[in-house]
């Protein structure tokens, strides 16, 4: 898959930083030391982190090299590696907080991640993670309804993506096996856009980048993204000041060593 776009992605920056912003306040943990940001991106959430914990020594990971050099430009005072989280990350050392925001939905086999992840914290550590839960979602309905036609689906006959969606459920069935200090719970935000063109410009930086990876062709790209947009147009309403209630379930867990 392509490299991520930093500028595309921090469009939406408030709306983005939220989910982490309301984790952040929900850890219990009063003096860490050492804290880790699974997936960092462009460093919006690690920034919370930095802004709640100054006296810690955090670290941003991320596999993506333009999202990483765009933290760096936005705050030098941290460490941000380059590395794959689904890879081996015991250089890495223990952790007091182990924190991600959107992350665990691109990588396959969550269980095993967790229990990576757990074993690098220290006693006492946290582990608190905020995940998409766009299953029922429907903009998410609608990308793999025309994602299916016979239009497309050839396109995407080698499609390679690890995107991946667990219940929260599933996520309480994994931890439970690892700590009985759990706080699970789902919100959905509602974020408020000027236009249809905003939810896809959403999403094309995000959960469609798979799909227009597939297609090498701009004008086949912009067919693609003209046939969701006419889709979008169906499903969401504009109200009376014009803009539009865009939706979005989350799940969030702390987990406690």
């Amino acid at each position: 898959m392509a490299d991520w776009n930093p500028t595309e992605y921090l469009i939406f920056e408030k709306e983005r930083s939220r989910p982490a912003a309301d984790l952040v306040k929900r850890i219990n943990h009063s003096n860490p030391g050492s804290i880790m940001d699974v997936g960092c991106g462009p460093g919006n959430s690690t920034n919370i982190l930095y802004d709640r914990w100054k006296q810690a020594s955090i670290t941003g990971i991320d596999n993506s090299p333009a999202m990483l050099e765009k933290a760096k430009m936005i705050n030098n005072s941290m460490t941000w590696v380059l590395c794959d989280v689904s890879g081996d990350l015991s250089h890495l050392g223990k952790f007091d907080i182990i924190f991600s925001n959107a992350v665990f939905q691109w990588i396959p086999q969550n269980e095993v991640l967790i229990a990576k992840l757990f074993k690098m914290l220290n006693q006492n550590g946290v582990l608190a993670a905020q995940i998409p839960y766009v299953k029922e979602m429907p903009i998410h309905k609608i990308i793999m309804d025309i994602a299916s036609r016979p239009k497309w689906s050839e396109h995407f006959r080698h499609l390679s993506t690890s995107y991946k969606l667990y219940s929260p459920e599933f996520y309480y069935d994994v931890l439970c096996g690892m700590t009985q200090d759990i706080d699970l719970w789902e919100t959905r935000y509602f974020h408020i856009m000027n236009g249809y063109d905003d939810i896809l410009q959403w999403f094309t930086s995000t959960g469609l980048r798979p799909y227009l990876d597939c297609l090498s062709d701009d004008m086949k790209k912009t067919e693609f993204t003209n046939d969701i947009l006419t889709e979008i147009r169906q499903v969401y309403t504009t109200f009376k000041d014009g803009k539009i209630l865009f939706p979005f379930h989350r799940i969030f867990f702390t987990a406690y060593k």
